[in-house]
């Protein structure tokens, strides 16, 4: 087998460069530096992007990177005064650099016009890709008016959208949601992002990600993020996505169903804490709208029901088709949603049904396996991660009052749950209202945890939840008091390997980068790291057990510069 492996490895060697669908060449996008404002002092982010432009109308580089650089000591703000809409142009890229003196990111927010209007949405996309990475992305307009808005509205097909160490802040999406997707076969990759106070009165309106009815997606991917008071889904669709990661994520306290694609055909949801989740718990009314994502029964964090209309054509997708693991992943439900529920529960008639981490439909669709399906669930368990009572107390309190509301006035409508606090100075009350004195940085919430076990859990030995937390467990060593002289990516050592390997970068400056892994066919299976790196070398050691044997190409970028080289896993 391993001589059969190794001959292959010579004959995609001698013959698959770059595989097919992607170009690993080393050229790149130039990079245009915008400045938050133009010369006559008018914001600049949308005329700087739209004004890039040939006479023609069409982009001067379909692939020009937009940098947001600070250079001056006060933390920047780039105001967008309209939507972005890429309908004459392929890629739209905006990187944020980080303040050499702050440590802050670049902040975007919507500015107040003179009609009282705000960009809605700020990306609209019907081709193209979307990528936007170290940027904090504030949903609250200067005079402290929380938006019902959207992010990204992608309407086109083959469409990926990105987005990489960014924060995303205090969206109220009314009866919309935060990204949006209408087209097919189109991807989106989280990674190492922060979601706070994502709002809507219509759960689970307010998501992250909601597939509409027109048709599956290729890829979602969430890996290294927290959802901190997110009110709806993380995704969901009538339709299922090709592949869907959801990987290492601290998702602390929901009011609504999480995630909801009931038909999965591959998923893998592993390594994740989901405290404080569907804390809205239900009636016999929502059971009946089928809010819980299945069959009538309780509702439950991970969803699964058996395959329906993807067993028709196009899809033709049969039960041996599905691969779906859900490991290593805790639950739990605090005291104060508990006792809230058991309260309102002595005196309703119509009494609340109490959420779990699978309901009766969910485990029975594990459990028969039918058609031959690999459906492996396996060391969830509910346990309390110890955050810090600091976080917890007031956090708990304000959605405790939010549900209140809901269920014994009968209308949350005009109440958005972050903004409900005791004590309006606390840290769950939303962004502050002096943005620009504050800034709004660091995040005030710490999610780090105390139960110890828990620090070696994931199926990789690693913490559980977002290792943002936890930078040391990452994998990345920087090499101390070495200042590089080159750009430069090491071939892996050893090579093959199996299951792990050790990858050395060099970056002669600071800025942005990322180390990915791509498989033969050009698609990415790995993202080792992303974001701002200081300049020096950096030692990655890369794990890939849970992949397949074969080779694959890892490239390291930063700013205009790419490099790739491929290496065998071989088992």
């Amino acid at each position: 087998m391993k001589a059969v492996l190794v001959a292959m490895f010579l004959a995609v060697g001698l013959m698959v460069f770059a595989p097919p669908g992607r170009s690993f060449a080393q050229s790149a996008a130039d990079t245009m530096y915008v400045s938050a404002l133009n010369a006559s002092g008018q914001p600049n982010l949308f005329n700087a992007i739209t004004g890039d432009t040939t006479a023609t109308g069409q982009r001067e580089d379909i692939n020009r990177v937009y940098v947001l650089q600070q250079t001056g000591p006060v933390d920047t703000v780039y105001y967008l005064n309209n939507t972005i809409t890429m309908t004459q142009f392929y890629n739209l890229t905006i990187v944020g650099k980080i303040n050499p003196t702050t440590g802050h990111p670049p902040v975007i927010e919507p500015i107040v016009n003179a009609d009282n209007t705000t960009p809605d949405p700020f990306v609209a996309c019907d081709t193209g890709n979307v990528t936007i990475e170290g940027c904090y992305l504030l949903g609250e307009r200067p005079d402290g008016v929380a938006l019902t808005t959207t992010l990204i509205n992608e309407t086109g097909n083959n469409v990926t959208m990105r987005l990489d160490h960014d924060v995303i802040d205090d969206w109220y999406g009314g009866n919309t949601n935060l990204l949006q997707h209408h087209g097919i076969h189109d991807n989106l990759f989280i990674t190492n992002c922060d979601f706070r106070n994502v709002q809507s009165y219509q759960w689970p309106k307010g998501a992250i990600y909601w597939e509409l009815t027109v048709g599956p997606v290729d890829t979602l991917w969430y890996e290294n993020n927290t959802f901190f008071c997110v009110n709806g889904s993380y995704y969901g669709s009538n339709w299922d996505a090709e592949y869907i990661r959801f990987d290492h994520n601290t998702c602390f306290l929901n009011s609504g169903p999480p995630m909801k694609v009931q038909q999965a055909v591959n998923e893998d949801i592993e390594n994740n804490i989901f405290y404080g989740l569907l804390a809205h718990a239900g009636d016999s009314t929502e059971a009946n709208t089928s809010q819980f994502g299945d069959k009538i029964d309780n509702p439950n964090i991970v969803v699964l029901d058996t395959l329906g209309a993807l067993t028709a054509p196009p899809f033709n997708v049969t039960e041996a088709d599905r691969h779906v693991n859900v490991l290593n992943n805790v639950y739990c439900w605090p005291a104060p949603i508990v006792n809230f529920w058991n309260q309102y529960n002595d005196t309703a008639s119509d009494k609340l049904i109490i959420p779990v981490f699978m309901n009766a439909n969910t485990q029975a669709v594990f459990k028969n396996e039918a058609g031959g399906s690999h459906l492996v669930a396996a060391n969830d368990d509910s346990v309390d991660p110890g955050f810090s009572s600091s976080l917890t107390t007031p956090a708990l309190d304000s959605l405790v009052q939010y549900e209140y509301l809901q269920w014994l006035n009968g209308d949350a409508s005009n109440y958005i749950w972050p903004q409900l606090p005791t004590d309006p100075t606390h840290l769950f009350a939303g962004v502050p209202k002096n943005w620009q004195q504050t800034q709004g940085y660091p995040v005030p919430e710490n999610l780090t945890y105390s139960d110890k076990a828990l620090l070696s859990a994931g199926t990789d030995g690693k913490p559980l939840g977002d290792l943002n937390w936890y930078p040391s467990v990452l994998g990345i060593q920087k090499v101390p008091n070495i200042v590089p002289t080159e750009f430069s990516l090491s071939q892996n050592y050893p090579n093959p390997f199996n299951p792990s390997t050790n990858i050395q970068v060099s970056l002669k400056q600071p800025g942005q980068m990322s180390l990915k892994i791509y498989n033969v066919l050009g698609q990415l299976v790995d993202v080792v790291d992303q974001g701002f790196k200081a300049a020096g070398v950096y030692n990655y050691n890369v794990s890939m057990g849970k992949f397949a044997s074969g080779v694959y190409f890892y490239e390291l970028h930063e700013g205009s510069n790419i490099l790739t080289k491929k290496m065998l896993l071989l088992k």
